[in-house]
Parts: structure tokens; sequence; C-alpha cells
């Protein structure tokens, strides 16, 4: 997607919204720099567990911007968030330069404007030190190729399966129909669609498997609709234990302009029924880090 598609599809995600789009807009044209990235409904994920959504966010500057407007001005961000939106959170305590930025839409239009204009201000100074390009997706790949390790901190994610095992594992595919298969000796990357919970209730959003990711992302709980399927994978469970084998895990998720995304979440071992059920196979994290120097073929 270019430059000017992008943009146009993230803006208008906030059309619907007359005062948030009025203020998003007038700072993206007042800072007059099409080097900037702008990211519009992202959410961040606070040093105290809990997620905030910042209306606009800028990548580049680690500069986030939250538009209080009446109608949500004295409420908390609601504690059921989409699946999709925890995984694609940006973390704040991973970022020693965050800054978040508030305005408030319930003010004055002259008001408006000068807090327009004093973020912009400082939005230009941070841009004015740093690194300004605009990497596109092929870009980004090459950049993870000579990194030593991938982060699950890191705001990177992949189009597709093939671009992961190609880019990360050394792979030469062309396509992979698998979302679970061996990487190297005793790894394993999963790619498993996680499940949503709907009053109460997870729903298997992938041929009944039922994939339930913590919201600390520290472990996983798999099992499936069908009862056979669940008492075949309870004897197979154990072959993973004894083999010590593990699982790097890139969950997918829909992004904020509606395309399916995968996300480095952890690498995974099993440790055997979960304590939510003995239906459930628990798969806890045992690494936040992906080390790329060695998993290269």
């Amino acid at each position: 997607m270019n430059k000017r598609d992008y943009l146009v599809k993230t803006f208008s995600r906030t059309k619907r919204k007359d005062y948030e789009n009025y203020i998003l807009t007038a700072i993206w044209h007042k800072l007059d720099n099409i080097d900037i990235k702008p990211v519009s409904q992202q959410y961040v994920k606070r040093e105290n567990g809990t997620h905030a959504l910042m209306d606009l966010y800028f990548p580049q500057l680690h500069i986030g911007v939250e538009v209080d407007e009446a109608y949500h001005q004295s409420n908390e961000l609601a504690d059921n968030l989409r699946m999709d939106d925890i995984i694609s959170a940006v973390s704040e305590e991973a970022i020693e330069d965050f800054l978040c930025m508030r305005i408030d839409a319930t003010q004055s239009i002259e008001e408006i404007n000068n807090r327009v204009e004093d973020i912009v201000e400082v939005i230009q100074e941070r841009a004015a030190v740093a690194s300004m390009k605009w990497y596109t997706y092929e870009e980004e790949l090459e950049q993870l190729k000579q990194k030593e390790y991938l982060s699950i901190y890191d705001d990177v994610s992949f189009m597709n399966i093939k671009d992961i095992a190609n880019t990360l594992f050394g792979k030469n595919a062309k396509a992979y129909q698998k979302s679970y298969f061996r990487i190297k000796d005793k790894m394993w990357l999963w790619c498993p669609k996680l499940s949503i919970v709907i009053n109460g209730e997870t729903k298997s959003m992938a041929g009944g498997w039922i994939n339930f990711l913590g919201q600390d992302w520290s472990y996983i709980d798999e099992s499936h609709q069908d009862q056979q399927i669940v008492e075949a994978r309870k004897v197979s469970y154990q072959n993973e234990i004894n083999q010590s084998s593990k699982r790097a895990v890139f969950a997918k998720y829909k992004d904020n302009l509606g395309f399916n995304r995968y996300r480095f979440v952890g690498i995974f071992k099993c440790i055997g029924p979960s304590p939510k059920g003995e239906n459930l196979i628990r798969y806890i994290r045992v690494e936040d880090k992906l080390n790329l120097q060695k998993v290269i073929l």
C-alpha cells in the first residue's frame, strides 16, 4: 500500500467521529511532513497492565495523542478488548521516551486550535532529531534479517506465514498452507488464529480450534470443539513434553486497518493440562525473544 492510500484509509477510520476527525486531521496537516507515519486507533499496553487507546500514534517518534470527547471523557476503556487489539498493542513499558498528549474536544475552537499548535510543535521538535524514513513492508523484512533477535516488544508484524519462515528462519518457500510445522530440531512454528470470548464463552475462529492467549501473553490454552480431537491431543501433547519441544508463536490478528497480520508473542512450551480445565492444554511462555542468529539455517 502506497502512502496516499495508507493515509486515506487511516484517517477515514475517524470520519464518523466529527470532533476527533477535525482534531486529528488538523494535527496531520499542520505537521506538513509526509515522512511522518500516523497510525489511528492504536492500543497501548500501560506499564500497570491496562490498555489505553491512542486516537493517533506516531510510531517513529513514540508519540500518542488522545482526544477527550464529552461522551467518553469520564469513562475508562472497556475491560473486554478484542483479542486483535491486545495483540497489536504497543507496549509502553518497552519505550523509554513514550509520550502521550491529550486534547479536550469540549473546549472552544480557539482553545482546541491552541492545543493543536502545542502538540504539533512537540512532534516537530522530536521529528527534527529522529530518523524519519517511512519503510515499506519489504524494507522492514530486510532490516529484520540483520537483527540479532526479535522481541515480543518489537512493533513488528508479518503479512503471512511465508514471510515469517523466509525472513526469520532462512526458508525459501512460496507459500505455507499449515499454521504449525517444524522449523529446526526441537523448534516448531505455530501461527494460531486466536479465539474470542463472547458473553463469557470462548468461540473458535479457526476450524474448531480454541486457542486462548492470556492478556499478559504468558500462556496459551489450546482445545478443540470436537471431543475426539481433544482426546487425541491428550495423548500427543505428552510427546512434546518428553521431547522438550518449543513453539515460536506468531498470533494471527487483524490490524487497525483490517488486514490480517502475524505478531511474535513469545516462545512457548507445553506443560500439560490447564488449570482452567482438563480439556485444555496449556503452553507457557518461556522466552520473550527469538534469537535470529541461532535459527537461521
